[in-house]
Formats: C-alpha cells, sequence, structure tokens
C-alpha cells in the first residue's frame, strides 16, 4: 500500500479537474479508493491517504 500526504493527493485531484478545495479533494479521494488517515508526530497531526487497491481473485 503507498501512502500519500494531502499535498500529494490535492496534486493529483488538481491534474484531473476537481476544485481546489479541502472538500472537493477530500470527496475525490474517497470516490478514488483513497483512504484517509490522521497521524500525530512531533505534535502536529498530519493527514495520509491510503492507496486502497483492489484484490483479484
Amino acid at each position: 500500500m503507498q501512502e500519500f500526504t494531502y499535498e500529494q493527493i490535492r496534486i493529483k485531484a488538481i491534474k484531473q479537474g476537481v476544485k481546489d478545495n479541502k472538500v472537493h479533494i477530500g470527496l475525490w479521494a474517497s470516490l478514488n479508493n483513497y483512504l484517509k488517515t490522521r497521524r500525530k508526530r512531533n505534535g502536529k497531526v498530519t493527514t495520509y491517504y491510503i492507496a486502497l487497491q483492489r484484490l483479484a481473485y
């Protein structure tokens, strides 16, 4: 699984024509199989998106 920061996801979404605001980018990420997680490091909370891969059986 790959992890992306909000800034990386934002760049991908803007390239596909999504409006540049947190709501639209978050909706785009959830519709494109990204799982949103928040982690606290050194007292600062950072948002990460994990790319979910579909398993083929």
